[in-house]
């Protein structure tokens, strides 16, 4: 078990700096250096614990609780990535290092004392933090996702779906993971080791494609103050002829990276006004607005033409073949193949 132990050490030193050092040159985005920075500091303590392996006889069971207890330092940056993905730029600097602050305290009064009581009251403070942060994430997601339809006509590499999934994952490892501070056996660390570092390869493939959406939803602030004030109906129906000039003569729904500041931009009128024209006069998203319009082009593309289905939602403005069929299939009630075969049968 000892060598199996170090292999998986081994294995997850070369993973996370290597995942660092990928995200590190990804670009300057706090997401991107977030995870630089998260991948880094586990990879020098998996290099530090290589240093501490040993057979149980001569295993001291206060400097194992040393060790597990600095490594619970780095517990607040999965919290970060997390905030910086669910809500852009909303993370301070001041909120960094009062949560950073929360694990240093203990875990230097542990290293000073010796006193387990510090050790265990981190343990239960990374246990309540992990826990809180994975409820509000499961809020914050869906609050993401609203946003996103609101300013975005299409998801790709910018919806959180996937994050779902791994909640499952992390309850599982954090279950581990409080059995493993609770007492020193090399076959529940290697579980934990292992079930870490393959969870981390999905986070870390995901989030690597993960696009930034800040310029997009930074004034997001604006719309909840417009969505709250009398605007005239006049400025909102002019705001209205003005979109649909782009949509009905120029077909700009067929640029599949449509956004809000594109109409905007395209109208010349201001971001704001236009939400506040799908939120209010369209009484939809603009997702479903704009993904409308690439449905009525594309069943025109269906009933007059043999193209297949990857390049009639290639033409339609979509991204790929499986978001075209599965919004299709929402707004129309049947696949693109079977609304094909039924008109022209």
């Amino acid at each position: 078990m000892l060598y199996a132990i170090y292999f998986i050490y081994g294995l997850c030193v070369m993973f996370y700096f290597m995942m660092s050092w990928l995200f590190y040159r990804k670009d300057k985005k706090l997401l991107s250096r977030l995870v630089a920075v998260m991948m880094f500091v586990i990879g020098l303590q998996c290099l530090k614990d290589l240093f501490f392996i040993k057979p149980f006889t001569e295993l001291d069971e206060l400097d194992w609780m040393v060790i597990t207890a600095a490594d619970m330092i780095v517990v607040p940056l999965y919290a970060f990535m997390l905030i910086e993905l669910c809500s852009p730029a909303t993370l301070s600097r001041r909120t960094i290092i009062l949560h950073e602050l929360l694990f240093i305290a203990p875990f230097t009064l542990f290293a000073i004392t010796k006193d387990i009581v510090f050790y265990y009251a981190e343990v239960l403070e990374a246990a309540v933090y992990g826990v809180s942060y994975a409820v509000w994430a499961a809020f914050a997601i869906p609050r993401y996702h609203a946003q996103l339809k609101q300013r975005f006509s299409y998801t790709e590499n910018i919806n959180l779906s996937w994050l779902r999934a791994i909640f499952f994952s992390f309850l599982f490892i954090l279950v581990i993971w409080i059995i493993d501070c609770m007492e020193a056996n090399y076959a529940i660390e290697a579980l934990y080791m292992t079930s870490t570092l393959v969870m981390w390869m999905f986070i870390a493939y995901y989030t690597y494609k993960h696009e930034s959406v800040l310029g997009e939803l930074s004034d997001s602030t604006s719309d909840d103050v417009l969505e709250n004030t009398e605007v005239a109906e006049s400025e909102m129906s002019e705001v209205g002829k003005q979109i649909s000039t782009p949509f009905d003569k120029e077909q700009i729904f067929l640029n599949p990276n449509l956004k809000v500041s594109d109409i905007a931009t395209a109208t010349g009128t201001n971001r704001t006004y236009v939400s506040a024209f799908f939120n209010r006069e369209a009484e939809c998203t603009f997702y479903a607005y704009v993904n409308k319009y690439r449905i009525e082009y594309a069943c025109n593309l269906l009933l007059h033409s043999n193209e297949n289905i990857t390049m009639i939602a290639e033409k339609s403005g979509f991204n790929s073949s499986q978001s075209f069929i599965r919004v299709f299939s929402k707004i129309m009630g049947t696949s693109p193949t079977k609304y094909r075969n039924e008109a022209t049968s």
